[in-house]
């Protein structure tokens, strides 16, 4: 094994809005770290703007060796809270597949949400999931990416779904 393919991406959960700061502190402790975030749009004081925030608020996911780094010290890293262990007690690796989708989705940290060209109203199919090959109406999109969708089953309902498996009907 190689030293690249012993190194393992983990989860560590953060202290309230302090993602940020706890990146930081990782890699100025040289820990590989990935806190994917995304564009969201806000109001303040009657304007409009644009801010970063987590795609996954209260984590971030640092990349060590187990074996070989000091990562116990990561508890103690200005920001975090503790690494995320199974239920065991023990520390866990995220599945490296999950991490490398995510990166994969992303131009540097940002995330491509890639559903701004939808629209309320336009026809889409879904691709994958228990409603997988349904045709549904786009209901409502929101600032995080998340989509309303209305569904034409049994009489129709609405199902919101987080997924980004969608195609123009």
């Amino acid at each position: 094994m190689t030293s690249s393919e012993s190194h393992s991406w983990y989860v560590a959960e953060t202290q309230p809005r302090k993602e940020a700061l706890a990146a930081l502190h990782l890699g100025r402790q040289s820990f590989d770290f990935f806190l994917p975030r995304y564009r969201k749009a806000r109001r303040h004081a009657r304007k409009f703007d644009t801010v970063l925030a987590p795609l996954f608020p209260g984590y971030v996911f640092v990349r060590f060796d187990r074996e070989q780094a000091n990562w116990r010290s990561i508890n103690g890293t200005f920001g975090i809270r503790r690494l995320l262990c199974g239920e065991d007690g023990m520390l866990q690796p995220m599945p490296t597949r999950v991490v490398q989708a995510l990166q994969a989705r992303c131009n540097g940290d940002i995330f491509d949400a890639s559903l701004d060209s939808l629209k309320p109203g336009e026809k889409v199919r879904i691709l994958h999931g228990p409603f997988a090959d349904l045709i549904a109406q786009v209901k409502s999109l929101d600032d995080r990416g998340r989509v309303a969708l209305l569904l034409d089953i049994m009489g129709g309902g609405l199902y919101h779904s987080e997924t980004r498996s969608v195609e123009r009907a």
